[in-house]
C-alpha cells in the first residue's frame, strides 16, 4: 500500500467539508431561501481557498497517491465553487426583486 504524507490530506479535508456544507445549505431549501445567499458566498469563497490550497502543494507532491489527493481536492473544490456561484447567480436577481418589492409595500404613499 502507498504511503502518502498528512499534508497532502490537508486540501482535500476542507475541500470534502466545504462541499458537504454547501449541499446542506442548497438541498436543504426547499424554496426560495434569501438569506442562505451570503453563506453559499462564504462557502464558495472557502471552496477557492482549498483550490489555492492544494495548488500551492503541488509542487511538493512527489508520489502519484499525492498528486492525485491533490487533484481530488481541486476538483471537488472546484464543484463545489461552480454550483455555489451559479446558485447564487440564479437566485440573486430574484431575491433583490423581492426586497424591492417589500420596500415598496413599506414605504407610505404619498
Amino acid at each position: 500500500m502507498a504511503q502518502f504524507k498528512s499534508r497532502f490530506q490537508v486540501p482535500l479535508i476542507p475541500s470534502v467539508l466545504v462541499a458537504a456544507a454547501s449541499a446542506w445549505l442548497a438541498m436543504g431549501s426547499a424554496g426560495i431561501y434569501c438569506d442562505r445567499l451570503p453563506s453559499m458566498t462564504v462557502c464558495a469563497t472557502l471552496a477557492a481557498f482549498s483550490i489555492a490550497l492544494a495548488f500551492r502543494q503541488m509542487p511538493r507532491a512527489a508520489g502519484k497517491l499525492d498528486k492525485w489527493l491533490l487533484v481530488t481536492a481541486i476538483v471537488v473544490a472546484g464543484a463545489t465553487l461552480f454550483a455555489d456561484a451559479r446558485f447564487v447567480l440564479k437566485y440573486r436577481g430574484l431575491c433583490s426583486q423581492l426586497q424591492e418589492q417589500i420596500q415598496q409595500i413599506d414605504r407610505p404613499s404619498k
